[in-house]
Order: structure tokens, then C-alpha cells, then sequence
């Protein structure tokens, strides 16, 4: 059979989450970038939880996997990598353990199947600084009036989100953040 190649990977994954969840209010993010741009995450699910899926087709390395793992870690609150076979070890050996693993195969010359290797947990490391700088400058001036923080004179986006992270826990920003990102009108967003 064929290799898989990323553009298969990336429809066939998001047709078998598509029919996963078959729910409202889910919001798919492609390429989706995170701490102002300095990592992109494939595909990023948005519920009542921040979900991410890595991929890695056949074709593909996991040369720059590593620097982005951390940058990930700091953001949702499940994360997945996705792959064809020739790479299910190289996962194994590079994703945190609380990462999830999704394998896919070649079921026919158009055709993939999906398999859960390990099913991903709770994420044990969310930043709260990486959590703020998802929203928007009149999103987080918006969250921070609905929880009484004091902005200052127009204050930057950066010097939101620092305020933000100082001020609320990690869930509370992380379910706010969520919430922003159902809602927004994005041209880049699929929705399920």
C-alpha cells in the first residue's frame, strides 16, 4: 500500500472526528498557532476542553516534534498525536505518556481506519500565561471587567494576557478561553 500523506491524514481525521462526536458547539481549528505564533498545533478541537492533534503522515519526521511538544503541553487539555504505522515507535519514544496516540491504516487505496493506541489524559501542566495569550486584546479585556481586574490605560494585548495569568487560576482561564474560542467567527474554523 501507499504511503499516507499528510493531506489524507488530516481528512481522514477530521471525517473519524467528525463522526465521533456528532455534537454542537465544537469548533475545529486548523493550523492552529499558540504563545503568539511561536508553535502551531495541526488541529485543534474546541469544546468545553482544548483538544490538539499532531500529525505525522509517513512522509513525514518528527525532527521539530520535539521543540513543539513543550509549547503544546503549556496550552490544551488533551493532546494527541496522529500517525500512519512506520511512525507508531517514534511516538511511543517522543510523547509525553499522557499524550494519546491515534494510528492509522491503510484500508483500502482512498480509504484509512483509525485505531486509539493510548488514549490521552488530563493534561498535568496548562500555563495560565499560555492560556491568556489565546484570546483576542477585546476578549481579555472582556474577561477581565466579567471578574472585576482593573486594566489600567489601555493596556497592550501582552499586558492583558500577563494580568490575566497573574489573576485568575489556570481552569478558570482555560473553561473562559474555551469559551472565546467556540464563539468567535473564524475564517480558518470548520465547524462540526
Amino acid at each position: 500500500m501507499a504511503p499516507i500523506t499528510e493531506p489524507e491524514l488530516r481528512n481522514g481525521l477530521k471525517a473519524w472526528l467528525f463522526a465521533r462526536s456528532g455534537s454542537h458547539g465544537v469548533r475545529m481549528l486548523e493550523e492552529f498557532g499558540i504563545e503568539r505564533g511561536a508553535a502551531r498545533i495541526d488541529l485543534a478541537v474546541v469544546s468545553s476542553v482544548l483538544e490538539a492533534y499532531e500529525l505525522k503522515s509517513d512522509l513525514d519526521t518528527f525532527s521539530r516534534l520535539h521543540n513543539q511538544i513543550h509549547a503544546y503541553n503549556r496550552v490544551f487539555d488533551r493532546l494527541w498525536i496522529v500517525t500512519g504505522s512506520t511512525h507508531v515507535l517514534a511516538a511511543l519514544a517522543v510523547v509525553p505518556r499522557w499524550w494519546g496516540i491515534l494510528v492509522a491504516h491503510r484500508i483500502a487505496p482512498i480509504s484509512l481506519e483509525f485505531r486509539e493506541l493510548r488514549v490521552a489524559e488530563s493534561n498535568p501542566i496548562q500555563d495560565a500565561m499560555s492560556l491568556a495569550q489565546l484570546l483576542w486584546r477585546d476578549e481579555a479585556l472582556q474577561l477581565m471587567r466579567s471578574h472585576g481586574v482593573k486594566t489600567g490605560q489601555r493596556p497592550t494585548r501582552a499586558q492583558l494576557s500577563q494580568r490575566l495569568a497573574e489573576m485568575l487560576d489556570v481552569g478558570t482561564l482555560r473553561e473562559s478561553v474555551a469559551q472565546f474560542l467556540t464563539l468567535r467567527s473564524m475564517a480558518t474554523a470548520v465547524r462540526l
